[in-house]
């Protein structure tokens, strides 16, 4: 989660009312996702999380799902605005979860500014997405997205929060757009 200090105090809210309880500090265990949504909207950060291409392209993505890394599977999905440089045109559509490629976690509880709930938890989730453009819907891209969060106690110094979104042979959106959204995973 980015460096706001307003989440802070709201974080350090809900961890006091939220029940004492030990977490699994696994990859194994499920998780509820949330990139920039209303939920993420509720504490303070702006809608979506954006990622640009190197032709200048910027892609806003929102969503919420559930996956589990050991299981592989995932969850739910949202939306996309894919804003093109070149045309300065808008393209709108859905996107779903397919399946969990892959998951690096990071831990729970503690961003680089401080505690946080004890269920809020980060790492970095590749997802198989499918994409559809709101224009033509029986058009179905596929594409991987990486959803890289910054909580926990185990975040690699590199790291930075964000998305990526590759649409093989059509876009590749490789760098995140730094303090655009934000995302959480939260362990059931």
């Amino acid at each position: 989660m980015r460096r706001y200090s307003s989440i802070l105090a709201i974080a350090f809210g809900l961890a006091l009312l939220t029940p004492a309880a030990t977490f699994a500090h696994t990859s194994r265990a499920t998780y509820d996702w949330h990139l920039g949504d209303a939920f993420l909207q509720s504490l303070g950060f702006p809608a979506g999380e954006q990622a640009i291409a190197e032709n200048g392209d910027v892609v806003t993505l929102e969503g919420i799902g559930s996956f589990s890394a050991d299981g592989k599977w995932a969850t739910g999905g949202g939306t996309f605005s894919h804003h093109v440089a070149a045309g300065d045109v808008t393209i709108t559509g859905t996107w779903t979860a397919d399946r969990v490629i892959s998951f690096q976690f990071y831990g729970c509880g503690r961003n680089p500014a401080g505690p946080l709930p004890p269920d809020f938890c980060g790492g970095l989730l590749k997802l198989a997405i499918t994409a559809t453009p709101d224009a033509n819907p029986d058009l179905h891209l596929s594409g991987t997205l990486w959803i890289n969060c910054v909580v926990g106690t185990d975040v690699p110094a590199s790291v930075v929060e964000g998305v990526r979104l590759n649409v093989p042979g059509i876009i590749h959106f490789n760098k995140p757009v730094f303090e655009s959204g934000a995302n959480v995973y939260i362990q059931q």
